[in-house]
């Protein structure tokens, strides 16, 4: 898997979550491009709660916000359980618990 996000061809930087316009510099020019996936946990949590219903069944869900080396931040579900903050993580997109599309970390190699 590799991962792409939305990137600015105004001012050059991508960003997390899609937007229609960027925003750094608020231009419309937004192009899907592979981005670096790598990556260091800056947050992470476990859910054991959910009022959604579809995630019930996926309880506990290992979440984190990572700060990936391509600037942008993006909150990622974590494959296999928890990772510490401060590692290295490599990004993809993928599924989540429930098979939506969404962005996924795993421990990067060393």
């Amino acid at each position: 898997m590799s991962l792409h996000l939305p990137h600015c061809e105004t001012c050059d930087r991508a960003h997390w979550p899609p937007r229609e316009i960027c925003p750094h510099c608020l231009a419309g020019d937004i192009a899907w491009r592979e981005a670096e996936a790598g990556g260091r946990v800056v947050t992470a949590t476990v859910l054991h709660h959910s009022l959604a219903p579809e995630f019930r069944d996926h309880l506990p869900l290992h979440v984190a916000t990572v700060q990936l080396d391509c600037g942008a931040r993006a909150l990622v579900y974590l494959v296999g359980g928890p990772i510490d903050i401060g590692s290295r993580v490599t990004v993809a997109s993928g599924k989540g618990p429930t098979g939506q599309d969404a962005l996924v970390a795993t421990p990067a190699p060393r």
